[in-house]
């Protein structure tokens, strides 16, 4: 038998022409979401196609659809775009097609010559494939007891018959080499039971949010959070959503950035594999900062904080499509549906970071507290008051002053605006009763504190004293924030030597001396600190010798009566 020839054969590999698929069309320039919505619905087109110099666009139905949700039916259809997506010809191949969707394109456009005749949508990757197994670096990273942890939850879970997964900032933590203090978990099935057997067998208390159908406890220096695999559905913009149960595949698109909608497998086997639906991995290793759709922001605001926190702290730069959206979302506002405690806690949250001022800083410049009033602006120098907030509460904090970090920064963002527009913006915080007395005072009464400080060198300092000993803390900071150099140093003076100058006699030494008790005792002892202050007693007998010529004095005037 002759020996078989080793032939060559032709090896296929399909490209742009044969993974695309057609239903695409141009979006009219000046088209509404309302009438692209209808266009793609009559035509029962896949997306539209749009662009903008050299970029090009997509815009799916379904962020039209969402969009049209939330109110947003007469804006310009491009407001629902993608931005930046990559376009290929007819024959390139599929690697290439892959590639581009690996790396997070949410579609790959195919021309043919100047039109674009096709899609490849990132449908064609299989949905859920572990990108890679991150066992190793949890072995590296984690200590013993955090990732036993990890273990026996995932072993937890399977003992219940559902599934559960570490996501958000925890893994995008991991892959930037940063030490992670929250866990999120996420449980495809009753996240309720898993965290109620996960508290009796770590003894830990257990705060559930049934409305949520999530769980919150701590282990030792980690603080976990569990909840069921969900769905989320916004009514209104800034509105808190409705959920319902879902799977991972559907809960992951839900989050605010692709960093932190990246899963970890806990449930054996497959312990430490990698989950990246929405590409996070590649915007963590390019530092990029992309919101999973354009009408992100719009839905919750608050993404707005936190997208200038993870700016801040962990170095992600937002791509151009979420910083087309972040202008939309600023464009839209106001936000009634949105409320005052939910902002409060994006703002205590940045005072959680360690340089909180830079991040306030940048969300004044973006305009994004005009959230609280539509008239808000940050000039130049509300960004140098809030620069100033670190020294202030450094000092505040080393001479024992009890005043709340949340309200001198409070104090700092609103103090260069008219009372009218300050008051708004406290009232849009939803702060009321005492608290919001006390911010309304030293809003009203620290400019006019700090002019009067100005010209602190024509008065004694017992008189410096008392017009600083009748003020709040709070005043004492807006006083601070808004004075000059001279006042600044007033109110340091006060608040570090000024406010614990006492005499050294006291009130038994005052009844040794003859005075009786009672109001005349009170205002000795103040008369006694006050000389004390402008130097004229140093010693305790010049005080005594001060109290008799005092009484001296006194018992003359009666006579004389």
């Amino acid at each position: 038998m002759k020996k078989l020839r080793r032939g060559r054969y032709p090896q296929v590999e399909p490209g742009a022409a044969a993974l695309m698929r057609r239903g695409v069309a141009p979006c009219p320039p000046r088209a509404t979401v309302r009438e692209a919505l209808r266009l793609v619905r009559r035509r029962r087109l896949r997306l539209l196609t749009l662009r903008e110099g050299r970029t090009s666009g997509a815009i799916f139905p379904a962020d039209l659809g969402r969009a049209r949700a939330l109110g947003l039916g007469t804006r310009r259809a491009a407001a629902a775009a993608r931005w930046e997506i990559p376009v290929v010809t007819l024959s390139t191949p599929e690697a290439v097609i892959r590639r581009h969707l690996l790396e997070g394109a949410p579609a790959v456009l195919v021309r043919d010559g100047r039109r674009v005749v096709g899609a490849v949508e990132s449908s064609v990757l299989p949905a859920g494939r572990p990108a890679l197994s991150l066992l190793p670096r949890l072995e590296r990273q984690l200590t013993r007891e955090t990732l036993g942890l990890l273990r026996r939850i995932g072993g937890l879970g399977e003992s219940l018959g559902v599934r559960t997964y570490a996501v958000g900032g925890f893994v995008r933590d991991i892959l930037l080499g940063r030490e992670a203090r929250e866990l999120d978990i996420v449980v495809e099935g009753d996240g309720l039971a898993l965290a109620r057997r996960l508290a009796e067998e770590l003894g830990s208390t257990l705060t559930i949010h049934a409305t949520f159908q999530t769980a919150s406890l701590e282990s030792g220096a980690l603080r976990l959070d569990v909840a069921t695999a969900r769905r989320e559905r916004y009514r209104r913009p800034g509105a808190l959503p409705q959920v319902t149960p879902a799977s991972l595949g559907e809960d992951l698109p839900r989050r605010d950035f692709s960093v932190n909608a990246m899963a970890l497998v806990l449930t054996p086997p497959g312990f430490g594999d990698l989950l990246d639906p929405l590409r996070g991995a590649p915007d963590v290793a390019r530092r990029r900062l992309s919101i999973l759709h354009p009408l992100s922001f719009v839905e919750d605001p608050t993404r707005i904080f936190r997208a200038v926190r993870y700016q801040t702290r962990l170095g992600l730069t937002p791509d151009r499509g979420s910083r087309r959206a972040l202008r939309l979302a600023l464009d839209r506002i106001p936000y009634p549906a949105l409320s005052g405690q939910r902002l409060l806690a994006e703002v205590e949250l940045i005072l959680s970071e360690p340089d909180p001022e830079r991040s306030l800083i940048a969300l004044g410049r973006l305009g994004a507290f005009r959230i609280l009033d539509p008239s808000y602006t940050f000039p130049p120098l509300a960004a140098r008051r809030v620069a100033d907030l670190a020294s202030l509460r450094r000092f505040m904090r080393e001479c024992a002053i009890p005043l709340d970090p949340l309200a001198l920064t409070l104090v700092a963002l609103v103090g260069h605006l008219r009372p009218v527009v300050a008051g708004r913006c406290f009232e849009r915080l939803a702060l009321s009763g005492e608290p919001l007395a006390r911010l309304t005072t030293a809003v009203r009464e620290g400019p006019d504190l700090a002019k009067r400080l100005g010209r602190a060198r024509l008065m004694p300092p017992s008189a410096r004293a008392a017009l600083l000993r009748r003020q709040l803390p709070e005043t004492l900071g807006a006083a601070w924030l808004a004075g000059t150099a001279l006042a600044r140093r007033q109110v340091e003076w006060f608040v570090g030597e000024g406010r614990t100058v006492e005499p050294l006699l006291g009130g038994d030494d005052l009844i040794a001396l003859g005075v009786a008790a009672g109001p005349d005792m009170g205002a000795l002892l103040d008369r006694l600190r006050d000389c004390r202050l402008d130097g004229l007693t140093v010693t305790r007998d010049e005080e005594i010798l001060l109290v008799r010529e005092w009484m001296g004095g006194a018992r003359q005037k009666a006579n004389c009566g």
